[in-house]
């Protein structure tokens, strides 16, 4: 029980608003294929004369299951916060969370960047996690072949975390610059006690 304790956030963990999606990564990039894949074989049977739906599983079953799966994937994709208290950073993205202590960040190696200008930061290959276009959420092969942990929901505010192990943790807050001055100050404040 004190174990389980000692990993809660503190009572005075602030929250910091994830940047609000681009409009390219609204969730008709999830539902538009979704719906035209569950649409193709009841057009087929229609215009081969047959009913588009019958009593079989594999004929009602994807247009009862696709569905509620992209509903779920859209209720994840709503699931975003940004959480720091004065020991950890707390990131919660779709499927994922990811809690790293701000003794394990390299601050002043962070950065913030744009991705448009600063390419090399872009995560290049998912390798557990979220995605649509302008969206990722998850786990992230960087350009250098590292690990990253992203948030990113604007590709033109992304604050870059280097880790000590090597790693880093890409966030898209809506305010950059005071998150980042927030885990100095914290980690500032962690240092002296």
């Amino acid at each position: 029980m004190a174990a389980h304790a000692a990993r809660m956030p503190s009572d005075t963990a602030r929250s910091f608003a994830v940047a609000a999606p681009s409009r390219g990564t609204l969730l008709w990039w999830l539902w538009a294929p979704l719906l035209l894949l569950i649409s193709i074989d009841p057009l087929i049977q229609l215009v081969a004369g047959r009913p588009p739906v019958n009593s079989t599983f594999d004929s009602w079953g994807p247009v009862v299951f696709v569905p509620l799966v992209a509903l779920v994937l859209s209720l994840l994709y709503r699931r975003r916060s940004i959480r720091v208290d004065s020991e950890q950073l707390d990131i919660t993205s779709t499927l994922y969370r990811k809690q790293v202590p701000l003794s394990a960040m390299l601050l002043d190696r962070a950065r913030i960047v744009r991705f448009e200008e600063y390419p090399e930061f872009r995560p290049a290959l998912k390798s557990n996690g979220y995605q649509l276009p302008g969206f990722r959420s998850g786990h992230f092969r960087m350009q250098d072949g590292s690990k990253g942990f992203c948030l990113i929901t604007d590709d033109t505010r992304v604050l870059v975390l280097p880790l000590r192990d090597g790693s880093s943790v890409l966030v898209s807050p809506e305010k950059p610059r005071v998150l980042l001055d927030e885990l100095r100050r914290l980690a500032e404040r962690g240092k002296a006690a």
